[in-house]
């Protein structure tokens, strides 16, 4: 599937009581988890009285349903020069939290929540370390014993002839850092061998991490770990270095929501029992909250790419097709999952998901965007321009510009 064919109108979902492993005896795929909309909802409301998200867009609060004022942003976010926002008014007795996007990255938000004198709902610093680290987390995958790309680590120093780390076999390489938050600029493809000691030179004094290029689909998909269980959200199609919106080969570009109309069957299933397993190790090592798999399906098998042990901006459409199934929005389960011992009661949804997709355009040089895009079905093309707008966003249907991210 590709998001640049609009997609039929489909369905909408039918919703299933999650049953004990061994004992679902539907065959079609389990397309979205999640905590009843309602019931999560009052959850929260006994728990806070304001969840603030700290990042530089507020594309999260914006697809957060229902906007019952419960959810607010703050611009707060290491790539923003900004003065940091003056501290409010205070409310005594008022039990706020913050969710930040991408809490490891800089001290932005922490320096925000001690500020305000509010708790920051994050992962432990030393297990998000680990699962974003792209070496350190081949250890996690492989207690997960989940697929993983054929690889090798290169060190910082006293290396070896380039030639040296190339297995034989291998047709061409990703090389990456093993840092994450680099945007896609730590991940070059190395096409041949020849090329591999030009790429090392590159990045000398960097440990690197060497693996076999996987062709097939690219995939992502979100889902939260709980004190006592894995949630799985949606999955997704990854663009990836599409030279019409980025110069990055590695660099992210966007991500259309799919179901088991998209993908092979056993695929679907496969992908989310990959992130469940995922899951289940981050939390035994006390992670909390929402996370993301970046895969690729090689021949029906997903294979795992990285770790992101933190939101991903398509979560900005799983937020959208869990309030069409009638469950609570991924930022609600953050929450939850931080704050509760143990989760509410999961529902499963079966079926479609709302055909929703999102394009992220990379700028070549700084500047202000003046205008945005109107929603719609768009084609990638090099005629006219890269995008052709095909047809604008219907406003009757229950996902209206305000639910999709800015």
């Amino acid at each position: 599937m590709y998001p640049n064919v609009p997609s039929p109108a489909r369905p909408g979902p039918a919703s299933a009581t999650l049953a004990p492993p061994g004992e679902q005896n539907d065959h079609r795929p389990v397309t979205l988890e999640g905590v009843d909309l309602d019931e999560g909802t009052a959850r929260l409301e006994r728990l806070t009285d304001e969840i603030v998200f700290l990042d530089r867009s507020a594309f999260l609060p914006a697809s957060y349903r229902p906007a019952t004022g419960l959810v607010r942003h703050v611009p707060v976010s290491p790539l923003l020069t900004a003065p940091p926002p003056q501290r409010p008014t205070h409310h005594p007795g008022r039990r706020t939290v913050a969710v930040a996007f991408a809490p490891e990255h800089g001290e932005h938000a922490r320096d925000w929540t001690r500020q305000h004198g509010c708790p920051l709902l994050a992962p432990t610093g030393g297990i998000t370390a680990r699962a974003s680290d792209k070496i350190d987390s081949l250890e996690l995958l492989a207690e997960a014993g989940v697929a993983v790309p054929d690889c090798v680590v290169i060190p910082a120093k006293r290396r070896r002839s380039a030639a040296s780390y190339w297995p034989d076999g291998w047709g061409a390489a990703v090389l990456q850092r093993r840092e994450n938050n680099l945007a896609g600029r730590g991940t070059v493809l190395v096409d041949t061998p020849q090329a591999l000691p030009a790429a090392l030179n590159a990045w000398a004094g960097h440990t690197l991490r060497l693996s076999r290029l996987v062709h097939g689909l690219p995939l992502t998909v979100s889902a939260c770990a709980g004190a006592d269980r894995t949630v799985v959200s949606a999955v997704s199609h990854q663009l990836v270095g599409l030279p019409e919106l980025t110069p990055g080969w590695g660099t992210h570009c966007g991500n259309q929501l799919v179901d088991d109309a998209d993908l092979p069957a056993p695929l679907l299933s496969r992908v989310r029992d990959t992130a469940r397993a995922v899951g289940d190790v981050l939390r035994r090592h006390g992670f909390r909250g929402v996370f993301g798999l970046d895969l690729v399906a090689d021949d029906g098998t997903p294979v795992v790419v990285e770790i992101n042990p933190r939101f991903q901006t398509v979560a900005s459409l799983a937020q959208a097709a869990e309030t069409a199934a009638g469950l609570l929005p991924l930022l609600g389960l953050h929450v939850l999952a931080c704050l509760l011992p143990e989760l509410p009661p999961v529902r499963a949804v079966k079926g479609p998901v709302p055909h929703l997709g999102q394009l992220v355009v990379h700028a070549r040089r700084p500047g202000q965007v003046a205008d945005l895009p109107r929603p719609g079905h768009y084609r990638l093309t090099r005629e006219d321009g890269p995008l052709e707008l095909l047809q604008p966003l219907d406003l009757t249907d229950p996902f209206d510009e305000t639910a999709l991210p800015p």
